[in-house]
């Protein structure tokens, strides 16, 4: 709205002083020519610097995309989410020039975040995602093209730009900005310029300050129509500020003049002007809320004007909801998305307005003639014949008229109750009764409830732990009575109690009255609110009861109530009687509509500390974005401790919010809060590493839950050794490991093998060149001694030298046989791994069995009996220092005979043949004959194969089974089976 505010200072300093005759003028004008609004009651809740405002000079209100309340006041940007205030900050570099926009504060909202603010001569764009203002703003024109300075800016209800350069060109730039282009060159008319514009199906409608409309096709381009004001308009209400808002086929503007001002009415399809109202003073703002009422603000107060603009109703004097007058200039107001009507005010902040808020009609003290420091008490109510209410207090008692909501002392007669007087209640005072049929009397003491039977005089008192403060008749045999801690539900006939309290949903537990409509519905009044309670049958068919709660809110009063200070009048309007006021409330007017919330989040603390966007914690930073805007939010795994703050934008009544949340994955169902405050808050504390979901929904007082649900990614990364790289790495390391273990087991079992075979080919071959040896040397023998006695008893000759000639020879082959002995006996090389083992064993084994064959053809023919000789002492030790050797490396695998001649300190021949000549074994077979001879000690013992084997030295349970099969003729299970039958 364009002003020129110091302009015309002196000129409304003159309209003030003669305000009060104006204002007669005005009803004069009302009552005469339109029909007036039915009175309406609008109590207001104030909202100003002392809550967080940062000024009580509000300039322009609106309303964001998310819910929340944009409020410039005289030099800030305040956003308030129900609960609290975030400002938004700017300076030098944040503006750019309009030069012809003179008006204060006009505010456009768009649909890409952003927010432009035009005030006397100057724009600003704030861009919301991110809580701050641009640098810059002509910015934005010349990434579309534009780089010529800007005369005015304006925005339609599409959230098109159109912007007036200083060529007086009208551009046409697109919502998404990326399409810009000029849709009339000189747009001005001999200097008249252009106020404002508007835009309804395809077409332009341009607001002159002369008054003049100009209507285009906004495809074509063409000029469709021209109405000028209506001829009888005098200039004095117009020419100097404009204000136009779109209606739903109208427009309505607010003209200022030297004059005073004019609100007229443009029918888009009539194409004709209509004046709807006019003052002396001038008229400020205009807003339009949900149910199509127009509202108008002024210098000298507010008007309410019906949708057809036939009715409209003067609020000269804002109340507050307890009684107090506000007496100022509205400076402008907005009404939000949820029927809520925002008031801004030249010097007392915000006055919020909800029919929903303050169903509770508030009489304060205020409006009794009491001196400030008196207390009173409203202790009753009773209705007189011409429907004017007798408020009973202990001052005295007032006459309250409904209509014109005035209050005077009365004089008159008022009923008293009397005082029952019932025996055997050792006269106690009987303090409330109430009848269940004909002759049952259910009341209430100080310190109890009776049921007194007027039939048998007889009475039942039943002490209470908790005074009782009233009672009433529920039906079917059932009372209510109201405890100083708690309600109680009596069933009269079976003495059944059932109690509520806070925790069920009660606003207070110190029930004071109790009350109920013809409807069924129970109206509680306590030490602090109001609740009503509603019984519904669930579907096993019994009765759950249910609680909507009131309080300051709602416009109860602030002190408590009186107890049993309760009336319903004929019309069924409630009075609740309490100190220092009363409430009432018209029950026909109760049920409200649910208003449906999306809750926003507001707050995001770590380790109990604010976390703002941009702000780094521990070198990190948590919110690029503001929390409003961030979609999710990524955590170190050391972060893991935190609370999320959301607000439902709850402006009727903050204090009845309530929250169902749930972070999945760690919640198994949704948790339900109430907040007092609108906000609510969700604390989760060592949460492990993973992708969470936390989703959040509220609801009102009615509890009329919705499934819109606010989400919130939240990431807690894993710690290093947890990623998946780590976990890679440790694969691979494992993997690693398990196959050296395995080659290092395959190298080992394949030595192992080796060696077992060496061992086995050289007492394979040591046996066979034993006997090879045995086979030879003893025909040798034989040739050689015949050979010797035939030679000494033979003449020389020829035939001496042939023998002795065959002697020689004899005993070259002795020394051959002897030679190839020991050359046999020396140990194989343990380098020799290229040996074909398989078939040196095949051909050994044959020469054995040859050589066997041949041995008992000589046993047969030749047998004799072989001397046995006793062993010398030195032979003896010899084998007890072999035995004890062996003994001691038994378990050791790689225990050999190279090994064995070293602890003897012998070689391996040597070795070899002592033990021959000794005991008739190789080193070999003496060792594992020893190691065999241990394990079938053990096998006696009870021990396992697998623990022989390892205690025996022998490096697998099979090759044990082999060789002790070889030894005894068994296999070490048959072994031991044989022992246990023995």
């Amino acid at each position: 709205m364009k002003a020129r505010y110091i302009k015309y200072k002196q000129r409304y300093i003159e309209i003030k002083r003669t305000a009060t005759l104006k204002l007669l003028l005005l009803l004069w004008i009302f009552a005469a020519a339109e029909p007036i609004f039915s009175e309406k009651h609008y109590v207001f809740t104030p909202l100003d610097a002392s809550q967080g405002l940062s000024g009580n000079k509000v300039r322009n209100i609106s309303q964001l995309p998310d819910g929340r309340m944009m409020i410039t006041t005289e030099g800030q940007i305040n956003i308030y989410d129900g609960t609290s205030f975030t400002y938004l900050h700017y300076n030098k570099n944040n503006i750019c020039r309009l030069s012809e926009y003179s008006g204060f504060n006009h505010t456009y909202v768009d649909n890409n975040g952003y927010v432009w603010v035009k005030n006397n001569y100057t724009l600003m764009v704030a861009d919301i995602t991110r809580e701050e203002f641009l640098n810059c703003p002509d910015s934005i024109f010349r990434e579309c093209g534009i780089n010529i300075p800007l005369k005015d800016l304006f925005m339609d209800k599409y959230c098109d730009l159109w912007v007036i350069t200083e060529k007086d060109d009208l551009l046409h730039i697109s919502k998404d900005r990326k399409n810009t282009f000029i849709f009339k060159n000189k747009v001005s008319l001999d200097n008249d310029q252009i106020y404002d514009l508007g835009v309804i199906d395809d077409k332009l409608y341009l607001f002159y300050k002369s008054g003049m409309l100009i209507c285009h096709d906004i495809v074509s381009g063409k000029e469709l129509y021209r109405r000028n004001v209506p001829a009888d308009l005098p200039e004095a209400l117009y020419g100097n500020t404009s204000y136009v808002v779109q209606g739903h086929d109208s427009f309505y503007q607010l003209c200022n003049g030297t004059g005073g001002g004019i609100m007229l009415n443009f029918n888009i399809y009539k194409k004709n002007w209509e004046i709807v109202m006019n003052t002396d003073s001038w008229f400020n703002y205009l807003s339009i809320d949900r149910d199509g009422s127009i509202w108008v603000s002024g210098h000298d107060g507010l008007y309410n004007i019906s949708p057809d603009l036939k009715e409209k109703q003067y609020i000269q004097t804002l109340k507050l909801v307890d009684g107090r007058k506000i007496d100022t200039e509205i400076s402008t107001l907005y009404n939000d998305l949820q029927g809520g009507m925002w008031i801004g005010t030249l010097n007392r902040g915000i006055l919020y307005y909800h029919p929903n808020r303050f169903r509770f009609q508030n009489i304060g003290k205020v409006m009794f003639s009491l001196p400030e420091e008196t207390s009173m008490h409203v202790t009753g109510f009773e209705e007189t014949e011409n429907k004017d209410i007798i408020v009973k207090t202990d001052t005295g008692n007032y006459l309250y008229s409904p209509k014109s909501g005035s209050i005077s002392v009365y004089k008159g007669k008022v009923t008293t109750i009397k005082e029952e007087k019932i025996d055997h209640l050792n006269n106690k005072r009987i303090l409330q009764t109430a009848k269940i049929g004909k002759d049952v009397l259910v009341g209430i003491t100080r310190d109890g409830w009776f049921i007194y039977d007027k039939q048998n005089n007889k009475t039942d008192f039943h002490p209470t732990c908790h005074p009782c403060n009233c009672i009433y008749t529920a039906g079917s045999g059932k009372v209510w009575i109201g405890l100083e801690d708690g309600l109680m539900l009596l069933d009269v006939k079976t003495g059944k109690e059932h109690r509520f309290h806070t925790s069920d949903g009660l606003v207070n537990n110190s029930v004071r009255s109790i009350i109920q409509t013809p409807d069924s519905s129970v109206w509680i009044s306590t030490a602090n609110g109001i609740s009503n309670m509603q019984a519904n049958r669930n579907t096993t068919d019994s009765l759950r009861y249910s609680f909507v709660n009131f309080n300051q809110y709602d416009g109860v009063i602030t002190d408590e109530f009186c107890e049993r200070s309760v009336y319903i009048t004929s019309d069924n309007t409630i009075y609740w009687g309490g100190i220092n006021g009363f409430n009432i409330l018209n029950t026909s007017s109760a049920q409200t509509e649910e208003i449906p919330y999306l809750p926003l989040f507001v707050g995001f603390n770590l380790f109990g500390e604010k976390i703002n966007n941009g702000m780094y914690y521990h070198d990190k930073q948590i919110l690029k974005n503001p929390i409003t805007t961030t979609k999710e939010i990524v955590l170190r795994h050391d972060q893991n401790f935190f609370t999320i703050e959301f607000a439902a934008m709850n402006y009727i009544n903050p204090t009845q919010t309530y929250y169902r949340y749930q972070l999945n994955g760690i919640d198994k169902t949704e948790l339900e809060i109430h907040s007092t405050d609108g906000r609510g808050r969700a604390t989760y504390t060592d949460l492990p590493p993973g992708d969470y979901t936390f989703k959040v929904r509220a609801t009102g007082n009615g509890k009329g839950w919705t499934d819109k649900y606010a989400e919130l990614k939240i990431r807690v990364k894993a710690p290093f050794w947890k990623t998946g790289y780590a976990y890679t790495v440790y694969i691979i390391l494992a993997g690693s490991c398990i196959v050296a273990f395995i080659l290092l087991y395959i190298r080992k079992k394949k030595r192992s093998i080796i060696r077992e075979q060496k061992e086995k080919l050289d007492e394979m071959k040591t046996t066979f060149i034993q006997n090879i040896n045995q086979e030879l040397e003893e025909p040798i023998k034989k040739i050689i001694s015949p050979l010797d006695a035939v030679i000494m008893h033979m003449d020389e000759g020829r035939s001496k030298l042939q023998l002795q000639s065959i002697r020689q020879n004899a005993t070259e082959l002795q020394t051959l046989v002897k030679q190839l002995s020991k050359g046999a006996l020396l140990p194989i090389p343990t380098d020799e791994n290229n040996i074909n083992l398989d078939v040196l064993i095949i051909e050994m084994r044959q020469l054995l069995e040859q050589q066997e064959t041949r041995k008992k053809q000589i046993n047969t023919i030749n047998e004799k009996e072989e001397k046995q000789e006793l062993l010398s002492e030195t032979d003896e030790a010899f084998i007890r220092k072999v035995l004890k050797n062996v003994e001691q490396n038994l378990d050791n695998q790689e225990y050999s005979v190279e090994t064995l001649s070293r602890d003897m300190g012998m070689d391996r021949t040597g070795l070899y043949r002592k033990l021959i000549a000794l005991v008739g074994k190789t080193p070999t077979s003496f060792i594992r004959s020893v190691r065999l001879k241990r394990a079938a000690q053990l096998l006696e013992k009870g021990y396992t194969v697998a623990e022989v084997a390892d205690s025996v030295g022998f490096s697998t349970s099979s090759y044990l089974c082999k060789c002790f099969q070889e030894e005894f003729g068994v296999r070490p299970s048959q072994y031991v089976q044989q022992l246990k039958k023995h």
